[in-house]
């Protein structure tokens, strides 16, 4: 996935009825520290799907990864 196109799948410029589609586009930018770049409607939505567990923030997804490679 590109930025391009996870922004227009979470902007809803592309339409997805597959929800799990929908929340990896938001993780993608997410992941990739796009969402402090972005206007503040993708920022207070990346936070809204954070805080409901929908989406991880961005940190806990790398330490998590990083805690299961050392095992």
């Amino acid at each position: 996935m590109t930025f391009k196109e996870a922004r227009d799948i979470a902007e809803g410029t592309i339409e997805y009825d597959d929800h799990r589609i929908i929340r990896a586009a938001w993780q993608f930018l997410i992941d990739r520290n796009h969402i402090p770049h972005m206007d503040s409607w993708f920022r207070q939505t990346a936070k809204e799907l954070i805080a409901l567990g929908i989406c991880w923030p961005r940190a806990n997804r790398e330490s998590y990864t990083r805690k299961k490679r050392a095992r």
